[in-house]
């Protein structure tokens, strides 16, 4: 082949576009190269699909609010984050969308940071051309939401029955579901106002650990290097070990005193990013302290980092993040590298807070602020016009360029 010649990319032996796809670690990266050309399509399977499946409900058969004759089960959802851009278009303008399956095969589209479907959006193409399009997944989340069945019993769900039997926190899983092992799969919810609970495949109940962790009420949970770990409000953070047949609980870390206005009003999550395990508290500074210096959109809503030490067992705190955005979401966060959102700086955290509500845009990113570690200020993002386009609105170019 002439050194100027353009390379013939459907010759290339099948072997090797095997293996090319056996490397790739998302099902968007298979679907992208399935569409350079027709050889490599027919030669290359559709990569498989979440399976559905279905959890037992209720969780505590004994809880006081449950309605007897209600009857369901618990459905594990699968959600992805994309950034989309395209790729011959300037300028630039990445597009941060949620985007979640439903039963029906039909795709459903949510805000990055929280669990809403997004509305008005029927002026989007039906089908998008991946040649066309830099699709990258960001992050991969999960929720558990109950399915009813059968006749919903009368009077409908009350408040107390939904927040102690039927909506689930949060939620960490063992593996993908195109990654379970002979280990089988996991799951672990926090749910009843900060209650754990674990099931394993093939199990007919949840394994509660209400006995086990008496009077702790827990934040967050996420899978981490082959265990589970879960923090409390109080900073007490476990580790459970799925491997283990009665589901062995260790202490990793003690707790500790926690920040903030009156000690309320505090939130920690647990963040996974490659093989570290991160805890992000977020506190509220005394609501009564101002400076002359301050701005009206400036709001004292601060956040430390800390990162797990597995030698030591305990919570390292980190000096900012550096050269990172973290994404702090509804049961969904995830840091990404600042140099691939155009229009952003690092060192930051984009987060949901109720103080962000009525900034007068009703699209995703509207309750959102952006925390700098810099000045250690919380601001809203809709401050930041070139900021909160990574949310919305979706870019002209969707409308017309596919």
């Amino acid at each position: 082949m002439d050194s100027t010649s353009q390379p013939l990319w459907s010759s290339l032996p099948s072997d090797l576009l095997f293996n090319i796809a056996n490397i790739l670690d998302t099902r968007i990266d298979l679907l992208s190269l399935r569409a350079v050309c027709n050889s490599w399509r027919s030669s290359l399977p559709l990569p498989p699909k979440a399976p559905l499946l279905k959890l037992p409900f209720p969780i505590d058969p004994n809880n006081p609010n449950l309605n007897s004759n209600r009857h369901g089960h618990f459905a594990l959802i699968e959600s992805f984050s994309f950034s989309l851009e395209p790729i011959n278009r300037d300028p630039k303008r990445t597009w941060l969308i949620k985007i979640q399956e439903s039963e029906s095969g039909n795709v459903i589209l949510k805000d990055p940071l929280a669990r809403y479907p997004l509305a008005g959006l029927d002026h989007l193409p039906k089908v998008l051309n991946l040649l066309d399009y830099r699709v990258k997944e960001i992050s991969k989340g999960y929720y558990v939401e109950f399915v009813e069945q059968g006749k919903a019993p009368y009077p409908s769900i009350f408040v107390n029955e939904m927040k102690s039997c039927i909506s689930i926190k949060q939620v960490a899983v063992s593996s993908s579901f195109d990654k379970i092992g002979d280990d089988g799969f996991v799951v672990l919810v926090i749910y009843n106002g900060g209650k754990l609970a674990l099931w394993r495949m093939g199990d007919e109940k949840w394994s509660t650990m209400n006995d086990i962790l008496e009077g702790y009420v827990y934040d967050s949970v996420a899978y981490s290097n082959g265990k589970f770990f879960a923090i409390a409000v109080n900073g007490l953070t476990i580790s459970i070990d799925p491997a283990k047949a009665s589901f062995e609980i260790m202490e990793v870390a003690p707790a500790k005193p926690r920040s903030g206005f009156g000690h309320g009003d505090t939130f920690k999550y647990l963040v996974k990013w490659f093989s570290d395990l991160f805890l992000i508290e977020k506190y509220h500074e005394d609501l009564f302290y101002w400076s002359e210096s301050d701005d009206e959109d400036d709001y004292h809503i601060k956040f430390k980092i800390y990162k797990m030490n597995d030698e030591v067992c305990d919570w390292v705190e980190m000096d900012g993040l550096k050269d990172v955005i973290l994404f702090l979401g509804d049961a969904c966060s995830f840091f990404v590298w600042a140099k691939d959102f155009a229009w952003w700086k690092g060192n930051c955290i984009c987060f949901l807070d109720y103080l962000f509500m009525g900034s007068g845009s009703d699209g995703p990113g509207s309750e959102a602020g952006i925390f700098d570690f810099e000045d250690g200020i919380s601001r809203r993002l809709s401050k930041f016009s070139s900021c909160s386009k990574l949310f919305w609105p979706p870019p002209s170019w969707l409308k017309h360029y596919s």
